[in-house]
């Protein structure tokens, strides 16, 4: 399982301020949606996914899409080398006692981002429930400092207008 502190490196620090997963982000509960961004500090989209069915049963195909903005290409090139693999975060529906947002990788759910920087995730959840979805950057193959100093989340609970992708499986 990945290091899921919030160890910031220099590289990552400018992206993740505006959608960190951590107590300062969990100052309110974000609002269930079928589409959420991050942003950078310019306004500017750095990450978005959204979701056509928000409650599906139980074994259905939940299919996200996405883009993500061309800084946080950069930032993907980097972490992945050239790889561009973006995988699927669930998130629980409420914060821990400390604040903190935690999250589950999903790995089996990741695919490569496209030229023009939209992607399409494709998921089968069996575990009933409703949660929140996110999007990190995947397997880390850059140096040691960038892969072990830094957080490879794109798209988390901490979102732009405070909304986050919610899908209920029942």
């Amino acid at each position: 399982m990945r290091r899921r502190l919030m160890v910031l490196s220099l590289t990552a620090a400018v992206g993740l301020t505006v959608f960190a997963a951590g107590p300062a982000a969990a100052a309110s509960t974000p609002t269930p949606s079928a589409k959420a961004c991050s942003a950078l500090d310019n306004g500017d989209d750095y990450a978005c996914m959204k979701v056509k069915d928000r409650t599906v049963p139980s074994g259905s195909t939940v299919t996200f899409t996405g883009t993500i903005g061309p800084v946080a290409k950069k930032e993907l090139k980097k972490w992945t080398k050239g790889d561009n693999i973006v995988c699927l975060d669930r998130f629980k529906t409420t914060p821990e006692a400390d604040g903190s947002w935690p999250w589950q990788t999903m790995e089996g759910v990741c695919a490569t981002v496209r030229k023009d920087g939209s992607f399409t995730l494709k998921a089968e959840f069996g575990r009933k429930g409703t949660y929140f979805y996110g999007l990190e950057m995947g397997p880390c193959r850059a140096n040691a400092d960038l892969c072990g100093n830094a957080d490879p989340i794109l798209l988390g609970v901490g979102a732009r207008g405070d909304k986050v992708v919610s899908v209920k499986t029942t």
